[in-house]
């Protein structure tokens, strides 16, 4: 290699370095954004991600049955035709596991509950709502197939 050569590699190294991360960043980019999003498939093989199940608000009337899941501190609604929302909280909500009924407050006054609203747990020892679990997200609960597989 000639002297003007190895002086043109030289000078541009800094570029070619960065030119070099910024494709490595672009992959490992791609590959974060696939693994996290996909929640489960159509009975087609299309993906179906967390953003396609948001759920904005729902009516508070029309939740039929609830369930706490310890675990993973995620409330379940059941809505008629066995319709399912997974809703999580910002705080912990410590008297869920032990509530009786669910008292919901919406900052709008309506029939409406979406983020940011409250969800009191009401239990048999205390008839008053105390500490209310703030709403972060909801999302919507994928079907299980009818063979027990889950999408």
């Amino acid at each position: 290699m000639n002297k003007h050569d190895w002086n043109f590699i030289k000078n541009m190294s800094p570029l070619l370095i960065t030119a070099l991360v910024m494709f490595l960043m672009m992959v490992a980019f791609e590959s974060k954004a696939d693994e996290d999003s996909v929640m489960g498939y159509t009975e087609h093989g299309i993906p179906v991600t967390q953003k396609e199940l948001e759920v904005n608000t729902f009516n508070f009337e029309r939740v039929r049955s609830w369930d706490w899941n310890d675990e993973t501190n995620t409330l379940r609604l059941t809505f008629s035709k066995n319709k399912k929302v997974d809703v999580t909280f910002f705080n912990r909500c410590w008297d869920m596991a032990y509530a009786t009924a669910l008292q919901f407050n919406s900052w709008a006054g309506t029939r409406h509950i979406g983020k940011g609203d409250g969800i009191v747990p009401i239990s048999w020892m205390n008839k008053r709502a105390l500490y209310p679990c703030t709403i972060k997200t909801m999302t919507a609960v994928l079907p299980e197939e009818k063979d027990g597989e889950k999408n």
